[in-house]
């Protein structure tokens, strides 16, 4: 099985699967083509995770390409499907019966949701077969109008059956997968991609990093709070006593705290 179409399988449009949710599907994961061949699949529960060795581990998100394999460990931090993706050059192009409905688009002044319905038509098409039918020129005038009637009866029939069954007339999009995390070797055909799991080692660092959420005043409105994630260096010599104070909390600590422990341990 395909790592996209597992994913598709247990989310909706624009869900994704984050930290502690993949661990339920830690072993669905690990049976897909992508991660088939990893030697160790490690959940993250956030964006950073330090290990026992002391050492930092940072995500990164890839745009999933077809025939990538991730391999070695794996730090795996979120999985999702990007929105669906239209190629402009299609965007007219006809579904069924010459006739499709365009992705919904928005007004760039009042950003009011448009969909357009397009046919596909020749209007010479019915004229002509008309005037071979009854193969008299001197009838044209007549077969004219009779094509026309003939062509709005065949619009108005495909018009009928778009709105009985909007669906199969839709264009089709695209989704990619996003897989977010930190992995020791990455296979595509373009070659290996090997990344050194070291991050920051404090035995040869004067300060260790302290991560937390805040609010992210830029981006927060009101009734909506949206967190940034923020850092502080700690002296390395209170790295013991940061972890014993505070250390359990982890991401989940608070600026004031880490200000509060920094000011009593001058």
């Amino acid at each position: 099985m395909k790592l996209q179409e597992l994913v598709a399988e247990i989310t909706s449009s624009f869900e994704y699967l984050y930290g502690e949710d993949l661990e339920q599907y830690k072993e669905r994961i690990l049976q897909t083509e992508e991660f088939s061949e990893c030697d160790e699949l490690i959940i993250m529960k956030y964006p950073v995770t330090i290990l026992e060795n002391g050492k930092t581990v940072q995500n990164v998100t890839y745009k999933h390409k077809e025939g990538q394999k991730f391999k070695g460990k794996c730090y795996l931090l979120s999985l999702s499907l990007t929105p669906q993706m239209f190629d402009p050059k299609m965007m007219h192009t006809p579904v069924l019966d010459g006739a499709c409905i365009t992705p919904t688009m928005y007004d760039p002044t009042t950003f009011e949701p448009k969909k357009k319905i397009v046919l596909e038509f020749s209007p010479e098409m019915a004229q002509d077969q008309y005037i071979y039918a009854v193969g008299s020129p001197s009838m044209i005038e007549e077969a004219e109008k009779n094509g026309e009637s003939i062509l709005r009866k065949q619009l108005h029939e495909t018009l009928d059956k778009i709105f009985d069954n909007p669906e199969s007339y839709e264009i089709k999009g695209e989704r990619g997968l996003l897989v977010r995390g930190y992995f020791e070797e990455i296979h595509s055909t373009s070659g290996v991609e090997k990344t050194d799991l070291v991050g920051i080692n404090p035995e040869k660092q004067t300060h260790m990093m302290a991560y937390f959420f805040e609010k992210d005043e830029k981006t927060s409105k009101e009734g909506q709070v949206n967190l940034k994630l923020s850092s502080m260096p700690i002296p390395i010599e209170l790295k013991d006593k940061y972890d014993e104070e505070l250390g359990s909390k982890s991401v989940n600590v608070t600026r004031e705290e880490v200000e509060k422990f920094l000011e009593d341990n001058k």
